[in-house]
């Protein structure tokens, strides 16, 4: 309340921000039986009001769920206090449903103390969705939930083999943010997650790419997806960081809560800000210097087509969701067959010999073969979606033979001006502009093709009124 208060006279807040907490008022709930309150706002103000004034407890409450911290002999009072004034507002505390969390040596004292309250007591217990207790508990708790974990990503893995686009949004936009949230307030929670990342390696990247996966190639798909990754992180490595800096984003507020300083909301958006700005940088430098020592496990070839992807924005296709009504939804094929030229791997389930002219079927000869459809299929698809008027689509294969001396930059760059040399004066001739869609076959855009992208997007999203950020 205190906290509150501070905010409330010392600064201009949004009404966004506190508009439930000032705005409603009780309406009844059936709960069947029973009746309950469900615009809880404006009771819980007036009860943390008039309990705040007791300084010998802590207490912390988020939204209707209240916390106290202190002697048991407080902690009574704490509970007696909030059990007579709340019904006077609409708040009424269930004590059955509440939990006491003392050491072990004081559990049969905290009984004595609350007997007949219908409080359990306990070494720990769930807390906001993380845990509070003794090691030992703690330990326990984060060993149910890792071994839930490991049976969710079992189960995803076995999705992976039928839809592994689908899969693979499931564990880098779903799954593996539930873990990550734990990390955040479980501290030396590491050791825990060996089973988890075990599954990882063992089932899903294989189960996700159809195949066979190597060490190296584990260890790479462990970085974020602008860095050649897959963006699946070791969950050994993410817990360190995670709870490091949960604590140091959050200590202004902890040490208000505690009663050590007086909370500045100021402060705290500042040290949460420079948390996370510290906590980037040092993933990031730490995500660079592994990439470093991965990369020279590879042959010349991989390592070519992986650095290309540092700095040609060639992993976008991995970030987005597989919304059928935007065409982003491939086939398994389709994301299988991009994973495999991201990582020059041979498709999976790929013919003995090309359909075009009988040699032997490789990736690099299905994309270079103009005999086998590939390539003037690729182009058409392109052609056609961007209009071919004024316009000249070509998919350039960097990695061919006649291809690794120059960078992937360079190649695109030749293509634009040979287009420009063939098309431009007999496009001018027609008072037009000529723009060459030079691109690789992973997607790296030459940045005629890049900007001509970009306007066509700032065109859509204004007529469309939708933000840039959704038409791009």
């Amino acid at each position: 309340m205190a906290v509150l208060t501070r905010r409330l006279a010392n600064s201009v807040v949004d009404w966004g921000d506190i508009k439930a907490l000032m705005a409603n008022r009780l309406i009844a709930l059936d709960k069947s039986p029973g009746v309950q309150p469900i615009g809880i706002g404006e009771c819980i103000r007036r009860v943390i009001g008039l309990l705040a004034s007791n300084s010998n407890f802590v207490q912390c409450w988020y939204a209707d769920d209240s916390a106290c911290a202190g002697k048991l002999s407080q902690i009574r009072l704490w509970l007696e206090k909030l059990v007579q004034l709340g019904p006077a507002y609409g708040y009424f505390a269930e004590p059955t449903k509440s939990v006491l969390v003392v050491a072990p040596q004081f559990e049969d004292v905290a009984k004595k103390l609350l007997q007949g309250s219908g409080i359990t007591v306990s070494s720990g217990h769930r807390f906001l969705g993380g845990v509070i207790g003794t090691r030992k508990y703690c330990r326990n708790f984060m060993k149910q939930k890792v071994e839930y974990w490991t049976e969710c990503v079992t189960k995803v893995s076995k999705a992976a083999v039928r839809a592994p686009q689908a899969a693979f949004s499931t564990m880098t936009k779903s799954l593996q943010c539930e873990w990550e949230f734990v990390q955040r307030v479980v501290p030396d929670c590491a050791e825990t997650f060996i089973q988890l990342q075990h599954a990882i390696s063992d089932q899903f990247f294989p189960s996700l790419l159809g195949g066979v996966v190597t060490v190296e190639e584990k260890r790479l798909f462990q970085l974020p997806t602008y860095l050649a990754g897959l963006g699946i992180y070791d969950p050994t490595e993410t817990a360190v960081h995670a709870y490091k800096t949960s604590r140091q984003g959050t200590a202004t507020v902890s040490e208000a809560i505690k009663g050590v300083t007086a909370f500045q909301h100021e402060q705290h958006l500042e040290s949460l800000t420079t948390a996370r700005k510290m906590s980037t940088k040092a993933k990031e430098d730490d995500f660079i210097l592994k990439f470093e020592s991965i990369i020279p496990s590879f042959s010349p070839d991989r390592q070519r087509a992986l650095r290309r992807s540092l700095n040609g924005k060639t992993s976008t296709w991995l970030n987005v969701l597989p919304l059928q009504n935007y065409h982003f939804d491939l086939s398994p094929l389709q994301f299988r067959d991009g994973l495999a030229i991201r990582y020059l791997r041979d498709p999976p389930c790929l013919p003995p010999k090309c359909d075009g002219c009988g040699t032997a079927l490789t990736l690099q000869h299905a994309l270079d073969c103009k005999k086998g459809g590939l390539v003037i299929q690729r182009h058409n698809e392109i052609r056609d979606c961007i209009g071919g008027a004024l316009f000249d689509v070509k998919v350039v294969d960097t990695d061919a033979p006649s291809h690794r001396t120059p960078s992937p930059e360079a190649i695109l760059e030749s293509g634009a001006k040979e287009k420009k040399r063939v098309y431009e004066q007999a496009v001018v001739e027609r008072r037009g502009n000529f723009t060459p869609i030079e691109l690789s076959v992973d997607g790296l855009l030459h940045k005629e093709a890049e900007h001509f992208l970009k306007r066509m997007a700032a065109n859509l999203a204004h007529k469309w009124e939708k933000p840039f950020s959704q038409t791009c």
